[in-house]
């Protein structure tokens, strides 16, 4: 039997950089209560998993810096 992607608490790829949204996720502390993309995933089988891509993050480069957090968070 497959694996359902969807239900998965494994990101499948390598993140290289925080990206805005990830910073904004790791700001809220993967709250999504209020997250521009809360909206998107409302009407969708499956929930975001950007706090999985954001703890994969945090384990290859580490926090992001002040100045990304200011920028985006």
């Amino acid at each position: 039997m497959g694996m359902d992607p969807f239900e998965s608490d494994v990101v499948i790829g390598t993140f290289k950089r925080w990206s805005a949204s990830a910073v904004e996720c790791y700001v809220r502390e993967a709250n999504c209560d209020g997250c521009y993309y809360s909206g998107f995933f409302r009407d969708k089988p499956y929930g975001c998993k950007m706090y999985l891509a954001v703890e994969q993050l945090l384990d290859t480069l580490g926090e992001p810096s002040k100045s990304l957090m200011s920028k985006y968070g």
